[in-house]
């Protein structure tokens, strides 16, 4: 694959997605791989973004690993670890029009949720925990996201900003380790982008190093109402998208 001015859009897009996950412990791959799809394939677009977040999630826990609440990590992550791999499965089976539709109805359904997060208040109870990690860990595989579900999950215990941050990037990280390689197993990410994987090592890590120092200093509702108004306008172009190609 030829480089492209293209590219350069990607990757500063990449750069904003992480800089907004990192500040917000989850939405860079929400943000990242409908952005993606408007380049590639989105079965390649999930692959791609799949190892975006790993590099991403690796670069968080440097600044907040230290902080990982390893219980919650424990009883979400074994749940999500064995439910990516299978949603990774089905992903590589499915035609691409329909993982499009797919992932526009699960960006709006989450506009609509996250619109609404104040009335929704989870237990803070382990089957909050196990429950979510399924959710999360599936719909991820799948669709390359999960992050949505996660962060809801662990907002109903009320950690720490820095304990939320590590323990979601922990959580993440084994989560796209376990779906990373059936993706290149199934050969969803061609050896010829290996370059462009290589140009998202220090793009992810430079976006997590923003990201972590403005969490700090910045409220993050303007970003949170502007980042719902794209993710609405892109689930509407990917459900008509999907649909179109579904239905030709």
């Amino acid at each position: 694959m030829e480089w492209s001015p293209a590219w350069w859009v990607l990757l500063a897009c990449a750069f904003g997605a992480e800089v907004l996950g990192t500040m917000a412990g989850f939405g860079a791959a929400t943000v990242l791989t409908p952005i993606a799809a408007w380049f590639l394939d989105i079965k390649t677009a999930i692959a791609l973004v799949a190892a975006f977040h790993l590099i991403g999630n690796a670069s968080r826990l440097v600044f907040f690993g230290r902080f990982i609440n390893w219980r919650t990590w424990l009883l979400f992550g074994v749940t999500g670890v064995a439910l990516s791999g299978i949603g990774a499965r089905v992903a590589a089976t499915l035609p691409s029009p329909m993982i499009q539709a797919a992932f526009g109805a699960f960006l709006l359904l989450y506009v609509a949720a996250s619109s609404m997060s104040s009335w929704l208040v989870l237990p803070s109870h382990p089957l909050t925990l196990l429950g979510g990690g399924i959710a999360s860990g599936f719909v991820a595989g799948l669709l390359g996201t999960g992050g949505a579900i996660r962060s809801a999950c662990l907002l109903a215990f009320r950690l720490p900003k820095e304990a939320y941050l590590g323990t979601s990037a922990a959580i993440a990280l084994v989560v796209d380790a376990t779906r990373l390689p059936i993706y290149l197993a199934e050969r969803l990410l061609p050896v010829s982008m290996a370059w462009l994987v290589a140009a998202l090592v220090p793009v992810g890590f430079g976006g997590a190093w923003v990201g972590q120092r403005l969490v700090r200093r910045l409220s993050a509702a303007a970003f949170r109402r502007a980042v719902l108004a794209l993710l609405a306008a892109m689930g509407i172009k990917l459900l008509w998208d999907g649909w179109q190609g579904l239905a030709s």
